[in-house]
């Protein structure tokens, strides 16, 4: 434990005793906060997602059924996907959406380190993305307005926590979403993507340099309709191999 480490350890510990506060998922009293209102019982509730699941799009089959590896479910066999595959770690419900929440509207970004390391946990136990040949992590982008006004991108935040640990090159500047839209909250499947179409860019002014393998990373995965579009434009620029990683997936 480093000296900045040990005195914040100190401080969190006195203000917990003075101020005590409770967890925002089971209401229990906190000993130790780290900086964020959920306990460390409730993180293990967290419900990853298991295998079988869809091999291109990761959408979770039922474990009744016994699928062929490589399985792929209806929607990836009929339609074109512009990512290589896309994995989520666990189910957007519960413990794991209220810290998505507190996250991104009530800035816990202390959060990022618990969440950053369940999906760390996720990539070195999943062999199919080769970590050690990502060239570059990229979050999925928020318009700037929004940005500005929520103060960090949560996607960025993740991104970076994993791009550091495992020593890869990472940026917020290749992708630019320069139109506002609609929140996809609430909208249809249909209109989701059109609520996503001519809203995302490549930054002319970022050089790949020879990169070929990207990880795209975002919060969570709903319908897809904005990792799709995203990932369209990134194949412009000639990339090979396009992995996509999110925290969530919708259920």
């Amino acid at each position: 434990m480093t000296d900045s480490n040990f005195w914040d350890y100190l401080k969190e510990g006195f203000l917990s005793l003075i101020y005590p506060i409770s967890c925002q998922n089971c209401g229990r009293p906190i000993k130790e906060s780290h900086g964020y209102s959920i306990c460390g019982d409730c993180l293990k509730l967290i419900k990853l997602i298991p295998m079988p699941y869809c091999y291109q799009c990761g959408k979770p089959f039922s474990p009744e059924v016994d699928f062929e590896k490589g399985a792929l479910c209806a929607d990836c066999r009929h339609k074109e996907r512009h990512f290589y595959f896309t994995r989520s770690v666990a189910y957007y419900q519960g413990v794991l959406r209220e810290c998505i929440h507190l996250l991104k509207y009530q800035k816990q970004v202390k959060l990022v380190q618990p969440l950053g390391k369940l999906m760390i946990n996720y990539l070195s136990a999943n062999d199919l993305i080769k970590i050690k040949e990502i060239g570059l992590i990229t979050p999925v982008p928020l318009f700037e307005d929004d940005c500005l006004k929520r103060g960090f991108n949560q996607s960025g935040l993740l991104a970076k926590y994993i791009a550091d640990y495992f020593s890869i090159k990472y940026t917020e500047n290749l992708l630019i979403k320069y139109k506002k839209n609609l929140s996809q909250v609430g909208l249809s499947k249909v209109e989701r993507k059109n609520n996503v179409k001519n809203v995302y860019a490549i930054n002319p002014d970022f050089q790949l340099n020879g990169i070929s393998s990207i990880l795209l990373l975002d919060d969570i995965f709903t319908t897809g309709a904005t990792i799709e579009a995203i990932c369209l434009e990134l194949k412009k620029t000639g990339i090979s191999k396009l992995y996509v990683l999110t925290l969530a997936r919708g259920v």
